[in-house]
């Protein structure tokens, strides 16, 4: 299995914007800064988000990647040194707004890390966590399967679900903690690097995943 396969496979998955004016705004960032202890890892940053669209920022390490696609869920505001100014409309909603509750973004924005970071938790509760304190109240062994398939775990690990989910290869790891966000069907989800730890199949089941969401 060839890396150009991927290449292939994202080539065939890009498409052209439609018309300004048909596009549906998610995020509007204006003027957005972001500074650790008064030293500046972003300034002036104005772009738009588009919905069913999968966007990607791509620079060298230590440009400020992370940094800006955690302002779109606060993650932010979990480091004490950190400053953010200018603003993140989401749906038209100002996301630093003193009336904004940082928990309710982050249940509808959800986050993928670079590093794997499951919950000391079994391989089920990791995935069914997120949906029991939303108050989920369907089927949920069908949820966590569906989230364990579209993640390409399901067969790895279908029979081993009461096992701990730190137990898990890093790879592994790492599709678990997609399942877990995607169990959530949050509005948006922000992935930091999200194959960085996974072979080239792998990282082609989670591309498809990707456009397989941004449908929705």
């Amino acid at each position: 299995f060839k890396m150009a396969d991927v290449s292939v496979n994202l080539a065939e998955q890009v498409r052209e914007l439609p018309p300004r004016e048909s596009r549906d705004v998610v995020f509007d960032v204006e003027d957005l800064g972001v500074a650790y202890s008064g030293n500046k890892a972003l300034q002036d940053v104005s772009l738009e988000i588009y919905k069913n669209f999968v966007t990607a920022f791509i620079g060298p390490s230590g440009c400020g990647k992370s940094t800006f696609i955690r302002c779109f869920n606060r993650m932010n505001d979990l480091i004490p040194t950190a400053s953010v100014d200018g603003t993140i409309l989401y749906h038209g909603e100002n996301l630093y707004g003193p009336d904004v509750d940082p928990v309710e973004v982050r249940k509808r924005i959800g986050m993928v890390f670079q590093k794997p970071n499951p919950f000391p938790k079994s391989i089920y509760d990791n995935v069914a966590f997120g949906p029991k304190v939303n108050g989920y109240k369907g089927n949920m062994d069908e949820l966590v399967e569906s989230s364990l398939r579209r993640a390409a775990l399901w067969d790895e690990v279908k029979d081993k679900l009461k096992q701990s989910g730190m137990a898990l290869s890093g790879g592994q790891q790492q599709r678990l903690c997609i399942a877990r966000a995607i169990a959530t069907s949050p509005d948006v989800i922000l992935m930091d690097e999200p194959c960085s730890a996974l072979d080239p199949r792998s990282t082609l089941q989670i591309e498809d995943l990707m456009a397989e969401l941004r449908q929705q």
